[in-house]
């Protein structure tokens, strides 16, 4: 029976006609991205076969994996066995004989990992020192460049080209993201690594000359969005450990360009509900007519399975399954209506059809854009010479900075609270709940003059003492239990990192004015503990040992994994939710691991077999 393994032909059929109907939507309503034109790997009859035949158990797998006969062999091939109309098992042969395995086009290389830098030395623990020299090599296995010389002559894969080596994130993110690569390129840098680092870099910078932008990641099918922008703080954490000033000079016209990408594709304008005035901020948009390639089964059954959207509601909510992921954050209770997940609905799609990503004005992004602008303004001065086009680019910069600041007091921050809070543009009210979002103009000094008092900065990390006086392990993403997998019970690594330098910042705001807040600092620690003690007992229980030191662990079979995200209900324990299983490798937790040592070499590891408990003071 042919589709049967679908929702029937009539659903199907129904899919194809609001694709169609979305494809002169997108082309209308184009913002300058360049196409996913891909006849096997992007939107299309092929596409939508095989992931709707559900071959493989992530919809990823398929749009991973290059062809292993020339394009429009494959093609031609696809059609004579019925196309859209053959059935499961035909589509299985038809993978298995003419495509490679998910990541062919990819060479892991077999760098020499120079020993760490002296820092590790400071490590007073002999496990966590001998822990983090494991880490330190572990680089080795996540370097990796695209080969797709080795592909047949006329056979294509999805990569986007890089010139230079990357690290990946590891599992089934088999090429490099933009937002992961910030934490990585810290760890790197940490691991000595200045060159790689410097060349995941110039990679992204070659992205926005090639593709006006930097695509969520490094596969024809994300070139329909980005990630949030972290481009400037890896050229600034860069340049603070070489003082590489000649990288920024010629990193500036590129990073002018990505600028303006941000600004003239998601910037919304808002009335101030008690003045009128109007401010200008920005959200993530993406707007997009078919489902995510990587994603494509999930996406066809949150859109259709059991729903009667019209072909408006339908392209409205893919756009905003885009959008999702292109915050970095998917999914999340920040960008839905719904936070309660319907009984028996254990994928979570009744909540993510509630999606409203794009009418959200998101803490973070504009913290980050704001930390954009204040260090083009500082880099044109510094570096754009004499000429007068350098100093009003620098006074460019410095405007939209206060102006931004300004729009971020008025509509973000919430004085009852002491809190930047999300702003919903469809209620056109503050969404006033607690996540690590929050932290990010912390982090980044992203703050108006008057927030800076201590009457509101003694109170910043409120909900923070909170959310880890309520559950023992690392810091939740947010409070609600929705199955999503940036909701409770998770916490992520970066947003552990940029929590924990909001809490240096404002300790140390505090004290420039004489207003010393001894909770801070020690909030922090236990913080640290918690994170390291978590990494550390995950990968033990997973396999990891010392020899010497540390046996395996009982009944282990595997190495030891580092996880992308952790369960906040216990130490040691790994994420879970979402759209795929918790992944290993893992860049970012790596480098969030090293960065912490760093800063706390005395941590002691704990006795990971027993239970391990890090109570605030």
């Amino acid at each position: 029976m042919r589709l049967s393994f679908i929702s029937g032909v009539a659903l199907l059929q129904l899919g194809i006609a609001v694709t169609n109907a979305a494809t002169s939507h997108q082309q209308s309503n184009t913002k300058g991205f360049p196409s996913c034109d891909s006849p096997i790997y992007c939107e299309g009859p092929l596409l939508r076969a095989v992931q709707l035949a559900e071959l493989f158990p992530d919809s990823k797998t398929f749009v991973d994996m290059p062809t292993s006969k020339p394009v429009d062999k494959v093609l031609s091939i696809f059609d004579s066995i019925g196309g859209s109309n053959a059935t499961k098992d035909e589509l299985r042969v038809f993978v298995n004989e003419n495509f490679l395995s998910a990541g062919s086009d990819l060479n892991k290389l077999n760098m020499t990992i120079p020993k760490p830098l002296p820092w590790v030395n400071e490590i007073q623990d002999d496990e966590y020192k001998n822990w983090i020299e494991y880490l330190h090599q572990a680089w080795g296995d996540l370097i990796f460049e695209f080969n797709t010389a080795g592909l047949c002559d006329g056979c294509v894969s999805s990569t986007l080209p890089a010139k230079l080596p990357f690290v990946v994130p590891g599992g089934r993110f088999r090429e490099f993201y933009y937002w992961d690569s910030f934490f990585v390129i810290k760890g790197l840098l940490l691991s000595n690594q200045n060159e790689l680092a410097k060349g995941m870099i110039e990679n992204f910078l070659d992205f926005i000359q090639e593709y006006g932008f930097i695509p969520n990641g490094a596969r024809i099918y994300y070139l329909n969005r980005s990630q949030p922008p972290f481009l400037v703080e890896m050229v600034r954490a860069y340049y603070e450990t070489t003082g590489d000033d000649s990288f920024v000079k010629k990193a500036l016209p590129t990073l002018d360009k990505e600028y303006t990408f941000w600004i003239g594709n998601t910037t919304v304008s808002i009335a101030d509900s008690v003045s009128g005035k109007r401010y200008q901020l920005n959200r993530y948009n993406v707007e997009n007519t078919s489902p995510r390639p990587e994603s494509y089964a999930e996406d066809y059954k949150t859109a259709y399975d059991g729903t009667n959207f019209t072909t408006t509601q339908v392209i409205d909510l893919f756009s905003d399954l885009a959008a999702g992921a292109e915050s970095g954050w998917d999914y999340s209770s920040r960008w839905s209506k719904n936070r309660i997940p319907e009984v028996g609905d254990k994928n979570g799609y009744a909540i993510l059809r509630t999606l409203n990503t794009r009418n959200i004005v998101p803490v973070d992004l504009n913290a980050l854009l704001w930390s954009m602008e204040s260090n083009l303004a500082e880099w044109h001065t510094k570096y754009g010479g004499r000429s007068s086009r350098s100093a009003k680019r620098a006074n460019y910069y410095k405007k939209q900075a206060n102006k931004r600041l300004d729009a971020m007091e008025k509509i973000l921050w919430n004085d009852e609270e002491h809190m930047f809070c999300d702003y919903n543009l469809t209620s056109k009210t503050q969404a006033i709940e607690f996540s690590p979002a929050s932290m990010y103009p912390f982090w980044l000094n992203a703050i108006p003059e008057r927030v800076k008092s201590p009457k509101h900065l003694t109170h910043v990390f409120d909900q923070v003492r909170d959310a880890l006086s309520k559950y023992p392990g690392i810091l939740t993403t947010s409070l609600f239990n929705t199955t999503m997998q940036w909701d409770w019970p998770n916490g992520w690594p970066p947003l552990q990192y940029i929590t924990m330098q909001a809490m240096l910042n404002v300790d140390n705001l505090l004290n420039k004015q004489n207003h010393k807040d001894d909770t801070i600092l020690p909030m922090m620690y236990t913080l640290a503990e918690r994170n390291v003690a978590t990494a550390f007992c995950s990968w033990y229980k997973t396999g990891g040992k010392i020899p010497g030191l540390l046996s395996k662990y009982p009944g282990a079979t595997d190495d030891g994994h580092m996880f992308e995200k952790f369960d906040v209900t216990n130490i040691g324990g790994a994420g879970s939710g979402g759209e795929y299983t918790v992944q290993i490798g893992f860049g970012w937790t790596n480098g969030v691991t090293m960065w912490l040592f760093e800063l706390f070499p005395n941590m002691t590891a704990p006795d990971c077999e027993s239970s391990v408990t890090y109570n605030l003071s």
